[in-house]
């Protein structure tokens, strides 16, 4: 008999994942359909996440030492690009097949433009360009710099593709940034769909080869690019259709909640800020900008080759104390309802997601074998140390991987290192870069899945910027 490890039981190829014929197009599905759901007694997620508790990052910010912070906010404008989940529950069990996932599970800029000039005229200006806040008065709204901020509505509601990229002022710049550098493809020549097309591409381009690489790590991104995907499989769940698994979405995609610091500047020289108090400049979603201290210089947020940029946190099991008392929330709410941690760990319980240890030997049996058992044990004890004595939730583990394994790397001899806390740990990484990569070969609209032989230095899409291959060089301009 095949002998168990932590109660689980033996797995055999990819027996794990989904079989079945119930997908529906346009919903969430699971990816380890066949692992039992952990359950944790939510007296317990409260005490773990909440303000004060043990994931409160009260000391020193503990930072990385490459990891650009403007990066941790374009992870989060990639999610707000594949997945939008607006109707399920914290209080109920969620079925993943009956929730809707709202964007388009595919790497497409949806968010930024809509579905076309021909549907929602208003992002447009009648001749393919996006509209930006400097094709408005800034009469219209009181000490509006409209020339730095997206177009509004006279009562200051940004008239964009995805409400959600107007929540913090770092994703509405960035929003911004995209809205430009379409209109700069238009200035070279290009008609809309062309210029649409080369967009996205530089877009998905940067994901793969900046974003990936420097949360995953480079020797997975490679692997999975060389070797091919060994979990996210959609033919065995959807038929082959590209969808987001709700342990995506519920755990491994949010490990950027850690990384981001309590405070940072936005401009060279300028003070620091906290992120999400709406006193701060920083602090103020949804709304136009109006202070000048808010426009977002672009080479404090991301490297631009001189060093001199804020760096994102490291991974690890703590958030800043911000997002453990989320200010935006009606203050009449019970106080773990509040804390990003407790809702993350609430959300993930309720669609019945497995536990960390679960899926990574899971992942280890359907071939990861940079996965080992000796990995498992180490954050294993993590997880006891954070009060899980039986198993770890998704998400936690994640992070927990990321501190005590760290982002594999290779040496100038190609010898395997571990970067601890910079990055995902080989789970979290293969899962995340697993996924994305998926969603980009199964569209035939991508450049992985159009034209894998395709670069921003290919002659065939000069658009006369000089090869813009980082998510810098396309907000900067």
């Amino acid at each position: 008999m095949a002998t168990k490890h932590h109660g689980l039981l033996p797995f055999k190829g990819l027996e794990h994942l989904c079989m079945t014929s119930s997908f529906r197009s346009g919903r969430f599905a699971r990816l380890f359909a066949n692992l039992p759901p952990l359950y944790v007694n939510p007296l317990l997620l409260h005490e773990v996440g909440k303000a004060g508790g043990v994931m409160e990052d009260t000391g020193v910010p503990d930072l990385t030492n490459h990891t650009p912070a403007g990066l941790i906010f374009f992870g989060q404008f990639i999610d707000h690009d594949i997945t939008l989940d607006d109707s399920s529950s914290l209080t109920a069990s969620n079925d993943p097949s009956q929730t809707e996932n709202v964007r388009t599970p595919t790497l497409d800029l949806d968010c930024v433009y809509g579905d076309g000039p021909g549907a929602h005229p208003y992002q447009y200006d009648g001749a393919g360009k996006l509209l930006t806040g400097a094709d408005y008065p800034a009469s219209m709204i009181p000490n509006w710099q409209n020339q730095d901020d997206l177009p509004r509505s006279p009562k200051g509601t940004a008239i964009i593709g995805d409400p959600r990229n107007d929540e913090n002022r770092i994703i509405s710049q960035m929003q911004l940034g995209f809205l430009r550098f379409h209109n700069r493809v238009m200035d070279v020549g290009k008609e809309f769909e062309e210029a649409r097309r080369i967009v996205r591409w530089h877009y998905q381009w940067i994901v793969v080869n900046e974003f990936l690489r420097t949360i995953c790590g480079s020797w997975i991104v490679d692997d999975i690019l060389a070797n091919g995907r060994k979990v996210y499989r959609p033919e065995c769940v959807s038929g082959g259709a590209p969808f987001i698994p709700i342990e995506f979405a519920t755990a491994a995609y949010r490990f950027g909640h850690t990384m981001i610091p309590q405070e940072m500047r936005v401009q060279p020289g300028g003070p620091k800020h906290v992120v999400l108090n709406p006193a701060s400049v920083l602090g103020k979603g949804f709304q136009p900008v109006t202070d000048p201290a808010a426009v977002v210089d672009w080479q404090t947020m991301l490297d631009g080759g001189n060093g001199q940029f804020e760096r994102a946190g490291r991974v690890d099991t703590k958030l800043a104390a911000a997002l453990l008392d989320l200010p935006f929330l009606p203050p009449a709410l019970p106080a773990f309802e509040r804390s990003l941690a407790v809702r993350n760990l609430l959300r993930a319980q309720s669609f019945l997601v497995p536990s960390g240890e679960q899926v990574a030997e899971a992942m280890m049996h359907a071939g990861a074998s940079e996965i080992t058992k000796e990995m498992i044990e180490d954050v294993r004890e993590k997880g006891k140390e954070l009060g899980f004595l039986k198993a770890t939730p998704l998400w936690l583990y994640l992070l927990a991987e990321g501190k005590a394994v760290g982002r594999m790397d290779e040496d100038a001899d190609c010898n395997v290192t571990f970067a601890k806390g910079e990055g995902l740990g080989p789970v979290g990484a293969r899962f995340v870069a697993e996924v994305i990569l998926g969603l980009l070969e199964l569209d035939p609209r991508a450049y992985l899945g159009s034209n894998r032989n395709w670069s921003p230095l290919d002659m065939g899409d000069k658009i006369g910027m000089n090869g813009v291959t980082t998510l810098y060089q396309l907000l900067h301009g």
